[in-house]
């Protein structure tokens, strides 16, 4: 039961936040509820097909599947965030001054409802997948009964909607003038976050160049495991060790949706949206990189579970799950996460890193799967 409760809470947060900022951001909106519920139908539809064709995704791309896709529509998102920011640039006084006439109709373009319907689907699509994967492979591992996860499962989803609904009332809580400004910032900090997830997850796959593997370390004050961690990471897109090119999309993205704000009634919005394109796939560098032995999940262990690697160079690492059931290999020391199908082998890409020892472990079973990355 309490291994269900914490996954579902995990994953469930993170587009639960998400959602109480659309809403927030979205008060008084005639038919916002629909299109809020709709995206959150689309993302768990989404998210079930994900999980049955993971390890199609794992194959494709040369084995970088999932980080392409991951990357593909955490950039949608962004594009749809800054639809919304640049929209309500050009008519958020206006539907203030409408909230505050009593009697008075909401007139609000459906655009900006269906960009902020897409974010929803697509953060519960990419928390979803997820999910889905590590509740079956919990189910056909687990000593549990079936009630007791189940039960698990609802008291995480609750306390993760809980959360959702404390920020939710807090951002309405903020005066209506002041509403709109403050919803905006945090949906640009949200796009900025997204940005600079999808540079680090093509990056994680050798498709982005790094520029700096590890620009700083707070995980000794702020861990991204921990619940403020996963909090920050969902909301403004926080990372303990970040990488140089992570850092300098998060900036860009901030940067250009700042300028385009300003510049609305002097520059199309499409231009401004193609501007945000071009700086998120701009320096695109795919890099070689040597192999590592086979690392391989079995019985829910790693096998070695020590590994050795070279010093200041690139390098491949391929992870084979022998189980039957998901895993997924992660490091918070490596600044890397990816699932592992059962009965498939992902590639992860590391490097250049400096001499000492790297702690990774299987999310899915961290008591059990273990292993260091020795780096010489």
């Amino acid at each position: 039961m309490l291994v269900s409760l914490i996954l579902v809470f995990r994953e469930a947060m993170e587009a639960g936040l998400i959602v109480g900022i659309v809403l927030a951001a979205t008060e008084g909106v005639r038919a916002r509820g629909r299109w809020v519920a709709g995206g959150v139908a689309v993302g768990v539809a989404g998210a079930g097909l994900v999980a049955g064709f993971a390890a199609a995704l794992s194959d494709a791309f040369d084995g970088a599947g999932q980080e392409v896709f991951t990357a593909a529509i955490l950039g949608f998102a962004v594009l749809m965030l800054g639809w919304h920011i640049l929209w309500m640039a050009q008519h958020g006084r206006q539907m203030a001054a409408e909230l505050r006439t009593a009697g008075q109709q909401v007139r609000l373009g459906q655009r900006s409802l269906a960009a902020l319907a897409a974010v929803v689907a697509v953060a519960v699509l990419r928390e979803g997948a997820e999910l889905v994967l590590f509740l079956y492979g919990l189910v056909v591992s687990s000593h549990d009964s079936a009630p007791s996860l189940v039960l698990g499962g609802v008291a995480g989803l609750v306390l993760a909607a809980g959360l959702s609904w404390v920020l939710y009332r807090g951002l309405v809580s903020v005066p209506l003038h002041r509403l709109f400004s403050l919803t905006n910032a945090l949906i640009a900090l949200l796009a900025a976050g997204m940005a600079g997830q999808a540079a680090a997850v093509l990056h994680s796959a050798d498709l982005l160049p790094g520029w700096g593997e590890q620009i700083w370390d707070t995980s000794a004050v702020l861990a991204d495991g921990s619940l403020l961690g996963r909090t920050l990471h969902a909301l403004i897109g926080y990372s303990a060790r970040p990488s140089g090119i992570q850092l300098a999309a998060y900036a860009a993205t901030l940067l250009v949706l700042g300028g385009a704000g300003r510049m609305i009634g002097r520059r199309p919005r499409a231009a401004a949206l193609a501007v945000l394109t071009v700086g998120m796939v701009a320096g695109a560098a795919p890099a070689r990189a040597d192999e590592l032995p086979l690392l391989v999940f079995r019985n829910h262990r790693f096998e070695p579970a020590r590994i050795q690697a070279p010093a200041g160079v690139k390098f491949r690492l391929q992870v084979k799950n022998a189980d039957d059931t998901a895993d997924e290999f992660e490091s918070a020391a490596l600044n890397r996460e990816k699932l592992v199908p059962p009965g498939q082998t992902v590639t992860i890409f590391l490097g250049p890193l400096a001499p000492g020892e790297y702690k990774f472990f299987g999310d899915f079973h961290q008591d059990t799967a273990q292993g260091v990355l020795e780096v010489k």
